[in-house]
């Protein structure tokens, strides 16, 4: 299916934001705020890429922002390519403690090609790139090429104390 070297080509390919649902904010379900973006590829406005943004509204520090990829294979349709966490348990099971902190999960050539028709991204790496939401979301857009999203988050869009002063 993909091998390592095509799903970081993929994470890297620029993107546009085209739609944003809800267009403005977000919606709230399962106590979560979520929105979902669909992207298209730069290179040929092929519509192959969706995000989901969701954030918990009682323990705002766990929150999930993932790249999907629609693979047009019918035996794997959809996959995440990655998968940017902040912090989600105080407990884990797992050496890393990585519920703990933020983490960026990745979905592997390994995973790939077990057969599942929902492969995990279950490789990770702690992270000390954001600690809250929005630097998620800014780390995110430039991690996979997005330039657009001012466009779609303007609150995410910060001047400098100095802005328009020499």
């Amino acid at each position: 299916m993909l091998n390592d070297q095509q799903i970081q080509d993929l994470i890297s390919q620029p993107k546009r934001i085209v739609e944003k649902d809800p267009a403005r904010g977000y919606r709230q379900e399962h106590r979560q705020r979520r929105c979902d973006l669909q992207l298209e590829r730069v290179s040929d406005g092929n519509l192959c890429f969706s995000v989901f943004v969701r954030q918990n509204l009682t323990f705002i520090e766990n929150f999930s922002v993932g790249l999907r990829y629609r693979t047009g294979n019918p035996t794997v349709p959809i996959v995440t390519l990655i998968r940017y966490n902040g912090p989600h348990g105080e407990f884990s099971t797992q050496p890393d403690q990585h519920y703990a902190q933020p983490h960026i999960h990745r979905v592997t050539e390994v995973e790939m090609s077990s057969g599942s028709a929902h492969p995990q991204e279950k490789d990770r790496a702690l992270t000390n790139r954001y600690s809250t939401f929005e630097e998620c979301l800014r780390a995110f857009f430039g991690d996979v090429s997005v330039p657009n999203y001012p466009d779609y988050f303007p609150d995410l869009v910060q001047g400098t104390l100095f802005d328009g002063h020499p």
